[in-house]
């Protein structure tokens, strides 16, 4: 049975559950352990009730990937629950960071393109959490769900709205085969490279399975 957390999910969790991966030597770090706040759901293989997630230490090498037993996660927060819940027009930095001032008016155009969108990366942790995370120079990380096919002519028209704000914004397409960057597939032609549960792959057809849009793993 899939389980009920995509990637990209905050989930809140006693740290003292997160198991290690098999194939991973050694124990789990104790700034992980230490640790507080959510842990991140990642895209990975696993077995049923684990959820494989992603922990952000304090400083910029403490990366640690993990799994959740799902019985264990006591909270969790979607990027599009944190969309819904526009938590943004609350925040102090609205009117001054460039992040939170490139987001009022993408939530704008993604919004009259009736597209299901959610935020993610330091501003959903931020949100989510009340932590700060924003930095000066950080990017505005979005991701959009499309179940449904979207053409490289529609993605190169909304890159164009997406294109010249106060931030970078990285957008990326969640389809049923894994995720694709909105740049990647915004250009005339070419493979993009897929991100899925079993390993990143380029295809040309990131809404059909590899047996029939073909795709080349990386």
């Amino acid at each position: 049975m899939p389980s009920i957390f995509r990637p990209h999910d905050l989930l809140w969790i006693c740290r003292s559950a997160l198991k290690k991966p098999e194939l991973d030597a050694g124990s789990i770090p104790a700034w992980v352990s230490r640790g507080k706040g959510p842990v991140v759901v990642r895209r990975a293989e696993t077995q049923p009730g684990l959820v494989p997630v992603g922990i952000r230490g304090s400083k910029r090498e403490e990366r640690f990937a993990a799994l959740a037993p799902e019985q264990a996660v006591e909270k969790s927060v979607s990027p599009f629950a944190l969309r819904a819940a526009k938590l943004w027009l609350q925040h102090p930095e609205r009117d001054h960071h460039p992040v939170l001032r490139t987001l009022g008016s993408v939530a704008c155009i993604l919004n009259e393109e009736e597209l299901d969108w959610g935020i993610t990366g330091s501003l959903g942790y931020e949100l989510a959490t009340g932590d700060p995370q924003l930095r000066p120079g950080s990017d505005l990380d979005l991701v959009i769900e499309r179940p449904t096919p979207m053409s490289r002519h529609q993605a190169e028209k909304l890159m164009t709205k997406l294109t010249g704000h106060l931030c970078r914004i990285d957008v990326q397409v969640e389809t049923p085969e894994g995720a694709i960057g909105l740049s990647e597939w915004a250009r005339p032609s070419g493979k993009v490279l897929i991100k899925t549960s079993m390993g990143p792959r380029l295809t040309e057809s990131p809404w059909s399975a590899p047996h029939e849009g073909g795709g080349t793993h990386c």
